[in-house]
């Protein structure tokens, strides 16, 4: 994949679109330089065949021909490719380069057939007698010694760019030499025959060229099927297995991703449906939808586009409290302590809703309503449900740390309560402060690291509630527990 460095201050779609022009330059070269090349063999090929009326130089030369054409069906595709989407082609035009490499195939096809057929004809005893010269040995190396060098530059640009015209270029290129050694291979057993008087080696060259034939067209069908299948849009090998691997571990995911992958000139198209548990808000989705595309973007080793779709996962799979609080949020409200009880009649919910001070007791209690009559239709498994009404805080509370005097007091109560209930030593880290209503605390209670959930919010919560009631100067309580060791 190529990449250009980002300036300071230069945004990733100025870094996509410049990486874009040198991908489509450096196509464009080396599609032309291959027409040059092919040009150039095609013209001594055919003065070489006519020279030594070798079936097997003149099918070289017809086979340089057709990669000419090749070549420059492929400089007109990768030009055409790296055009941008427009209103008529919204994925851009990238599988024209799937098209020239299938229109390449039936060219191969078509020239395989030919060269059968003449050297079949040479088999059954027609066509000039051949004529090896030093001339047509020399061109057969040139044109080896050509065909690599071309062959190695389209194949890294190929690899680099994911363009399969340049591959399916770098394909015929690399047939070429294996072709070239066997003509060179026939006209040697020709010449052999010549000057030894072996006989059978007088057909070595039309034997040549029906190799050349065949291998030109196993690897083109190979070629053309891989064509083919992209304009099918048939998955790359391997590719879902791997997004879906990468996208695992991603927090708040529910289930497994949906993947389909597609492929199109040198650009992937990846797209994913993500199910979210239910209640996340926007901005948590948005998060996960870039952290998505970024580790398949990642993953991946050529231009991708990502499409992350999200959905929200199916109500039998979320907890009855957090479809509790989703038909709050619908009516737009807040509410926190969502209580669940239960007994031979059915479920019950409590919860405290959240409003603004400035509401009329009537404008309330319409909300209170509404809120509970959303609940029990969206949540039908309750049988009951009741709401109490608490005072939204509209800004941070006014707060200020109580006088040292008053603070060691208040200390020294508070551990007196707590070693009676956890021990001493257990209750670390007071924070007191005082507001309006009275003083806050906040600390922190060691215990043991086995102690189960259940049995940590109990003692927490008879803790809590035993400060409040031997120090009624307290008005809030909050216990963060942590297992014994553990340093903060």
């Amino acid at each position: 994949m190529l990449r250009c460095r980002r300036r300071a201050g230069e945004s990733p779609l100025t870094e996509t679109v410049v990486n874009n022009v040198h991908t489509a330059r450096d196509k464009q070269r080396a599609a032309g330089a291959s027409i040059l090349a092919a040009l150039l063999l095609t013209v001594l090929k055919l003065l070489a065949g006519l020279a030594t009326a070798s079936i097997g130089l003149l099918a070289e030369a017809a086979h340089s021909a057709l990669d000419l054409c090749a070549a420059v069906l492929t400089w007109v595709a990768v030009r055409a490719s790296g055009r941008p989407p427009d209103a008529d082609h919204q994925y851009g035009h990238g599988k024209i380069e799937n098209i020239a490499a299938l229109a390449e195939t039936g060219l191969l096809v078509l020239t395989s057939g030919w060269i059968v057929h003449e050297a079949v004809q040479r088999l059954a005893g027609g066509g000039p007698e051949v004529r090896p010269t030093v001339w047509a040995f020399a061109v057969m190396a040139l044109s080896i010694a050509v065909d690599w060098g071309r062959s190695r530059n389209l194949r890294r640009v190929a690899r680099e760019t994911r363009s399969p015209a340049l591959e399916a270029d770098a394909l015929h290129f690399s047939t070429d030499m294996v072709s070239s050694a066997v003509v060179i291979l026939g006209l040697l057993g020709v010449l052999l025959a010549g000057q030894l008087g072996w006989t059978w080696l007088s057909s070595a060259d039309p034997v040549a060229a029906i190799l050349v034939a065949v291998i030109v067209l196993v690897l083109s069908l190979r070629m053309g099927k891989r064509a083919f299948d992209v304009l099918m849009d048939r998955a790359p090998r391997g590719l879902r297995s791997q997004v879906e691997q990468a996208l695992g571990g991603i927090e708040g995911v529910h289930g497994q991703p949906r993947v389909r992958t597609r492929e199109a000139g040198d650009r992937l198209f990846v797209d994913v449906e993500l199910s979210l548990r239910r209640g996340l808000p926007l901005q948590e989705g948005e998060r996960i939808a870039e952290e998505a595309r970024s580790r398949v973007q990642a993953l991946a080793e050529a231009s991708t586009s990502v499409l992350v779709q999200l959905r929200t996962a199916p109500e039998e799979d979320v907890a009855l409290r957090d479809r509790i609080a989703m038909a709050v949020a619908a009516e737009g409200q807040l509410a926190h302590n969502i209580t669940l009880r239960e007994d031979d009649r059915g479920t019950q919910a409590d919860l405290h809703l959240e409003l603004p001070g400035s509401l009329t007791l009537a404008a309330g209690h319409a909300v209170t309503d509404r809120v509970e009559a959303r609940i029990l239709r969206e949540v039908p498994e309750l049988r009951r449900v009741d709401v109490h009404l608490e005072i939204r805080g509209e800004g941070a509370e006014q707060v200020e740390p109580p006088a040292p005097g008053e603070r060691r007091e208040l200390e020294r109560r508070i551990h007196e309560v707590a070693i009676g209930l956890v021990g001493e030593g257990a209750l670390h880290d007071l924070m007191l402060t005082r507001s309006a209503g009275g003083v806050y605390l906040s600390c922190h209670c060691f215990l043991p690291a086995d102690t189960s959930m259940s049995e940590t919010h109990e003692i927490t919560d008879r803790l809590e509630l035993a400060l409040r009631r031997a120090i009624p100067e307290l008005s809030r309580v909050a216990v963060h527990a942590e297992p014994e060791g553990h340093h903060s």
